[in-house]
């Protein structure tokens, strides 16, 4: 039953045309593959050296036909397995539908396409037959899906290590051959990557590395504004204009020539702006001070020397709402008042309001009781000592919640007074 099958798969391959669906996006995968055991650092060096300066790959015409052919093989053979399953579940409607359609081909394959590397565990039998076999090599390729290799050797040589890469593609091209002390990957960097760049790179292709010397800084090239997180920066060789600026700095302005297929490393030193002491006066007492979210003491003021702009002022104090200032410009002096809190806050405005409304009832019901008793005390006998306890003790009464009342005024007004 099961060669039935595989008959009437191949008779349909022949007779009708398969859907291949072309893959929007190809990607060019390569693995790192060590032939020799203990190579795990060297992986993880090479790894990185192409994952920065082989994000992507140049396809010249032999590279391009070899991947148009995989790519073309493997969606044909996603579709021969699609279309045998469906003799296998005996499916008539799936079948017709296959039988319709028409075949396409892979989209047009880029000039340039993105990178993916996998580093393969090491395999002594593997290793062995892809040292010396080309046809291995193939194989391999084939059987893991992959575009391309690195090979990684190494050889013992004492207190030292001969080192060799080769890049196996369309052809066979040693990236790097070289003697290192034992387990010293790190001192072939930079080689690693000009070697990688080379492979991966258009000819006409070339890099610019910023060695950054400030936390922040903006490059402009050619005019166009580039992210500092961009580095390396690939451009195509021949001269640019380089802009750098960075806040607090004098801008530094460049011109290079690349040549095609460098690597070039550029540092430099931008020369701090010196702006001129600034004063920060408070006007709500003594309030504890924050440059750039760094406390600079408590006080009546503060004086910054050579300020760096822009730079955020933050002033706090207890019973008071914080103020946030952001300086853009250079000043010398500036007043700072912060709000009280409780004029800064709706439900509690509210509430103290109520309160004080309630004092003034209080207040006014008081002296309605001292008139009261002294507008009696005229038409009855006064000689009565209840009488002059209730004159006394009203009008005492009086005095002090009027002395309140006008106090909590005088607070009031010195809260708004403190405010902005």
């Amino acid at each position: 039953m099961a060669r039935r099958y595989a008959l009437l798969t191949l008779l349909m391959l022949t007779v009708f045309p398969l859907v291949v669906v072309a893959a929007a996006s190809p990607t060019f995968r390569v693995g790192l593959v060590a032939l020799d055991p203990k190579l795990e650092g060297l992986s993880d060096v090479v790894e990185t050296a192409a994952r920065t300066y082989g994000k992507s790959i140049f396809l010249d015409a032999q590279r391009k036909q070899a991947v148009f052919e995989q790519q073309e093989s493997s969606l044909l053979k996603a579709d021969a397995l699609q279309l045998h399953g469906a003799y296998q579940d005996q499916d008539a409607k799936k079948l017709a539908s296959i039988a319709k359609n028409e075949q396409t081909y892979p989209d047009e394959i880029p000039e340039n396409i993105v990178c993916e590397y996998s580093i393969e565990a090491y395999d002594g039998d593997v290793s062995l037959l892809l040292r010396f076999d080309e046809e291995a090599l193939a194989w391999y390729k084939e059987r893991q899906q992959y575009d391309a290799l690195f090979l990684l050797q190494s050889q013992n040589l004492g207190d030292f290590e001969r080192v060799r890469i080769e890049f196996v593609s369309t052809s066979r091209t040693v990236v790097l051959d070289r003697l290192v002390q034992y387990g010293a990957y790190q001192s072939l960097v930079q080689e690693l990557e000009a070697q990688i760049f080379k492979v991966m790179a258009a000819p006409t292709l070339s890099a610019l590395v910023f060695e950054k010397g400030i936390a922040s800084f903006s490059i402009l090239v050619d005019g166009a504004k580039i992210p500092v997180d961009s580095s390396p920066l690939f451009l195509e060789s021949g001269n640019h204009d380089l802009s750098i600026s960075a806040a607090g700095y004098t801008n530094q302005n460049l011109s290079v020539r690349l040549e095609p297929g460098e690597i070039r490393r550029m540092t430099f030193a931008l020369t701090k702006v010196q702006h001129p002491d600034l004063y920060i006066q408070g006007r709500s007492g003594s309030v504890t001070w924050f440059v750039d979210g760094k406390e600079r003491g408590t006080s009546l003021s503060i004086s910054l020397a050579d300020p760096t702009y822009p730079l955020v002022l933050t002033g706090t104090k207890k019973g008071f709402s914080n103020r946030i200032l952001q300086l853009d410009k250079p000043t010398r002096s500036l007043t700072v008042q912060l709000k009280n809190e409780l004029l800064s806050d709706e439900v509690l405005l509210l509430d103290s309001q109520k309160d004080f409304y309630k004092r003034l009832r209080n207040t006014i019901l008081l002296f309605g009781a001292y008139v009261g008793c002294a507008s009696l005390s005229k038409m009855y006998d006064t000689s009565n000592a209840l009488w002059q306890v209730g004159l006394v003790g009203t009008s005492s009464i009086a005095l002090v919640s009027s002395v309140a009342l006008v106090m909590e005024l005088a607070s009031y007004a010195s809260r708004a007074d403190s405010g902005m």
